[in-house]
């Protein structure tokens, strides 16, 4: 399959290519110019388009996919944790108080210590750690390490700092954790995070841009060409356009602003204006930087139980509310955002979560006359039957996340129950009912960006200790792969030029070091990326 277009600036051939083209799924050879693929077929007819300043690259035999669409990674947030103590692989308690006493020597008295990513269920001792923990570690610092989602610990320096005492009531939608005595224990759950979090200063606008270039380049290493920034601020979105403007900015991304519920500290009116008042919604931009949806949140998670449940978390006796959105405003503000035809997101784990949201569509949906969205149910861990019905009736999308099977799946078993953990992430399910579905990472909210183990997730269902969760709910590679790429550009409406390796497609991709769709599938996991090619030019060359 040639177009007519002549000389292009790049060919790749000697190749296992899997298009993801209806048209033509399997090709050895591709050729690009101007960021746009112009050819695919074999070999000799598409190096027959090469001329004398064409770069050409063999293959070699390697497996090619197109590049990785992350349709859910706070990217900004990620650049900044890079910046910050990474304790997402800590296995125990005492390798997170000896990363927080080595960056205590090279801290000057009275600076913040900041981590990011602790997961308890990695930790030998099997609890949660605590402010003593880290006094432990430094007295002359306050330190906040946030888990990997919806959860804070904090020394004794930092609740001091916060006013935070045994008196201090328990804010709206959080709970400060409490000793026998009524002492807090340095543990912080979701809108609680805010006591000591709002001492924090916001980065500088150039810390943000420098924050995107690092992220991006580690994803271009991952095969992520493309991602969705969900929930960003104004001043968040001006550092995009910053990054842009300098030519920092590595790969392509869609930006979601915040909306009700995603952020504790912002208004109702300051949130309706910022839909409102621009009198613009998704779409607007180029294929480098571009708006997305409104981001809403209605709950927490499960495994920091903050999630929206019908029965309470195993072990306990009621369902507290952590809920982010009052859910007499659900339908009120999805009626507002789908009005001025935003496509909307939101954040919905537990199972009452997903049902409540679900319902809250339908009924806006189904008195509007307005049928033109990309809405999507965020997390969409617990599907009822009804919930599944309006998904599919009304195409409301699942944005999933199936690195959190890998990293946090024998949690479940834990906090939910055996139950509702076999129902988990119903992949094949939602597929079957005809319900669009896109896989993402949601980094920093969990360990890993590495959309293989993403795929891995999808494929087998196991986490990392070899549980299995919902097994029959695992899908085909093709399928996990779909959702990872064209699945992404579907939600945020670049379907017709972004995904498929195909003539007119912008030529983004990666080239493996195995066949992704041959290989044992236990070595999913373990797939490397050697090449990137982002825009027709090779972004990343692993050495």
């Amino acid at each position: 399959m040639l177009s007519h277009d002549s000389t292009p600036d790049l060919v790749i051939y000697n190749g296992a290519i899997h298009t993801l083209h209806a048209a033509l799924p399997h090709c050895t050879a591709l050729a690009s110019k101007h960021g746009r693929i112009v050819a695919i077929g074999e070999d000799h007819s598409v190096r027959a388009l090469a001329g004398a300043n064409t770069r050409q690259i063999d293959l070699s035999g390697r497996t090619v996919v197109p590049g990785f669409n992350d349709a859910h990674n706070h990217m900004l947030e990620v650049g900044i944790k890079f910046t910050r103590l990474q304790v997402e692989n800590c296995a125990s308690i005492a390798a997170l108080v000896a990363l927080v006493r080595a960056q205590a020597a090279i801290t000057a008295p009275g600076e913040w210590i900041i981590g990011e990513g602790w997961n308890e269920s990695l930790f030998a001792e099997a609890r949660l750690p605590t402010r003593q923990d880290l006094d432990a570690a430094t007295d002359r610092h306050p330190v906040l390490l946030k888990r990997f989602f919806n959860m804070d610990v904090v020394n004794s320096h930092a609740l001091q700092l916060a006013g935070v005492t045994a008196n201090t009531p328990d804010p709206a939608g959080g709970r400060i954790e409490r000793a026998a005595d009524g002492e807090p224990t340095g543990i912080l759950r979701a809108s609680a995070k805010l006591l000591c979090r709002s001492l924090l200063r916001d980065p500088l606008p150039e810390e943000c841009v420098s924050a995107l270039d690092t992220a991006g380049q580690a994803y271009l290493a991952a095969g992520i060409t493309s991602v969705l920034d969900p929930g960003l601020r104004p001043w968040e979105m001006q550092a995009y356009l910053l990054a842009r403007r300098s030519g920092r900015l590595r790969v392509r991304a869609n930006l979601m602003p915040s909306w009700h519920g995603f952020r504790e500290d912002e208004t109702e009116a300051q949130l309706d204006a910022r839909a409102a008042e621009l009198g613009i919604f998704g779409e607007l931009g180029d294929d480098w930087l571009r708006l997305g949806g409104l981001k809403m949140a209605v709950d927490g998670g499960t495994t920091s139980r903050t999630a929206w449940m019908f029965q309470p978390f195993v072990g306990e006796d009621h369902v507290a509310d952590y809920n982010r959105i009052d859910p007499l405003d659900l339908q009120r503000f999805i009626a507002r955002g789908h009005s001025l035809h935003w496509d909307i997101g939101i954040h919905a784990i537990g199972d009452r979560a997903h049902h409540e949201c679900a319902l809250a569509f339908a009924h806006v949906l189904e008195h509007s006359e307005h049928h033109d969205h990309r809405h999507n149910l965020i997390h969409a861990y617990f599907a009822s039957e009804e919930s599944l019905q309006i998904m599919a009736r009304h195409q409301i999308a699942a944005v999933i996340q199936p690195t959190f099977i890998y990293y946090e799946g024998d949690d479940l078993f834990r906090d939910v129950g055996a139950e509702l953990a076999h129902r988990y992430k119903p992949m094949r399910t939602y597929l079957q009912r005809g319900i669009p579905v896109v896989a993402t990472s949601d980094i920093p909210s969990t360990v890993h960006y590495n959309p293989f183990v993403g795929l891995y997730s999808l494929v087998t269902r196991k986490t990392f200790k070899g549980t299995q969760i919902a097994p029959d709910e695992a899908v085909s590679r093709a399928q996990a792969l779909h959702a990872y790429t064209l699945a992404g550009a579907w939600l945020t409406r670049e379907e017709h030029h972004k995904g498929p390796l195909a003539p007119g497609c912008l030529a983004d991709l990666c080239v493996l070091d195995r066949d992704y769709f041959t290989c044992a599938t236990e070595e999913i996991k373990d797939i490397r990326v050697d090449l990137t090619v982002l825009h027709g030019a090779v972004a990343y060359e692993r050495s």
